[in-house]
């Protein structure tokens, strides 16, 4: 808990995000859930409306195979396995691809956890559920806020920070499934399913972080901030800007 207040105000000191930064667990043995304060528990939801809960709403949420609504998510996640339906691309041809052979192709190289998974747990990371650990943080952030965590990230080693997308099941295959699998942080960009159905606005990017890299992350916000890369980026506001001159004050105005 220590690490993740420090996280969090460090957060808030140097980027202030406008949602809260919302711990992901992926539990592998449903009984360690069993018993828990769980807000919500039961509905049938998708990925990112489980983060949307937590981050806008500050509410802790639990799906599991029975109650996972988004095919793809629960895919992502592990929850189920990917059903041939998706895998051929079926799902998206003459959706998002114009035939079947490259809608397959996108959901091949779709990261995707081992079918597994008991259940997907999302809190607040200030409120996470005793006895259950995170895996991983989902923030969501408007572009200069993203890139104040690219800085972070490439503050120790430096580098560059590659980013990958489907333009589909955004936060639950790249900030989820894929951050957890790497072991590494991803930036991504929100599908339509998280704008329509989970309140992500136009402006927002997701950024997921393993939970192995919040320190280092922290480390690069906190040292980047010092040195002067500041979030909101402070305009340069000129001397003498060039007004109309009736609006310029004059010698004889008093």
């Amino acid at each position: 808990m220590e690490l993740f207040d420090q996280f969090l105000n460090t957060v808030r000191e140097t980027v202030n995000p406008a949602t809260q930064p919302v711990a992901v667990s992926i539990v592998r043995d449903g009984a360690v859930a069993e018993g828990k304060k769980i807000r919500v528990r039961g509905q049938r939801l998708a990925i990112c409306q489980q983060i949307a809960y937590s981050r806008m709403y500050g509410w802790s949420t639990w799906t599991d195979q029975a109650s996972a609504h988004c095919v793809l998510g629960a895919a992502c996640a592990g929850l189920i396995a990917p059903p041939a339906r998706v895998l051929d691309g079926s799902v998206n041809t003459g959706i998002y691809q114009k035939d079947q052979a490259a809608a397959a192709a996108m959901q091949q190289a779709m990261p995707r956890l081992p079918a597994g998974t008991a259940g997907v747990l999302t809190t607040p990371l200030a409120r996470p559920v005793e006895g259950i650990a995170p895996d991983l943080v989902v923030i969501y952030l408007n572009a200069a806020q993203a890139m104040r965590f690219v800085q972070a990230f490439l503050y120790r080693e430096g580098g560059t920070f590659v980013m990958k997308s489907s333009g589909d099941a955004g936060v639950c295959s790249r900030a989820v499934a894929q951050v957890y699998l790497s072991g590494e942080p991803a930036v991504e960009i929100p599908c339509l399913g998280d704008r329509r159905f989970a309140m992500t606005q136009d402006h927002e990017l997701c950024v997921g972080i393993p939970l192995g890299w919040l320190e280092r992350t922290m480390e690069g916000l906190a040292a980047t901030h010092k040195a002067g890369i500041r979030y909101p980026v402070p305009f340069q506001i000129p001397a003498g800007c060039d007004l109309p001159p009736a609006y310029i004050t004059a010698g004889d105005d008093c």
